[in-house]
């Protein structure tokens, strides 16, 4: 069964706003029922890699996108997919470097509902998954369309390693994020 992280219904009743219910992330100031799930079932893999495939290959005119990467399945590695209303919406995969920083990586939101805010929503519960594991900085590899959008929700340009700048990370910005309060 996959692990949930969040569930607003589930946070709502307990009426514990921004706090952690199990492994729920805690209430977003908005009305959306999102659940944020760590992949884990073989139907959430499929819906995850499908989503993934669809928006960050197919729609840039790629084919190469491979699921069976090591790195999918690594245990420090947490896959992770965003729902509305039990519809998978959006991926990111937040790989834990072990020195309290980690990697988001191919941050994928349904075409049909992108520009909606729930890119927004990811970004927020990823954070306080992120907290949760104890990481202070989150990364990114932002593509150039991106950068403008990472920057109004907190992002810098960082160089982190540029070894990362290559396949579909080339032509990308590494930025960084504290996730330190006053920072």
């Amino acid at each position: 069964m996959a692990e949930l992280l969040y569930n607003r219904a589930v946070a709502a009743a307990a009426q514990i706003p921004y706090t952690t219910v199990g492994h729920c992330l805690g209430v977003l100031p908005w009305d959306m029922n999102y659940e944020l799930v760590k992949v884990a079932t073989e139907h959430d893999w499929e819906e995850y890699h499908a989503l993934r495939r669809r928006v960050l290959w197919g729609a840039r005119g790629r084919s190469d996108y491979d699921p069976t990467r090591p790195a999918e399945r690594a245990a420090t590695n947490h896959p992770l997919l965003l729902k509305l209303d039990g519809r998978p919406i959006g991926t990111t995969r937040l790989d834990d470097l072990g020195d309290g920083r980690g990697v988001v990586r191919l941050v994928a939101i349904a075409s049909d509902v992108q520009r909606q805010g729930h890119g927004r929503s990811l970004s927020g519960l990823v954070e306080r998954y992120a907290q949760q594991l104890g990481l202070h900085t989150l990364l990114v590899n932002a593509d150039p369309d991106a950068v403008g959008y990472y920057e109004k929700i907190g992002w810098r340009d960082c160089t982190w390693d540029e070894a990362e700048l290559t396949g579909i990370a080339s032509g990308c910005t590494q930025m960084a994020k504290s996730l330190l309060r006053n920072s």
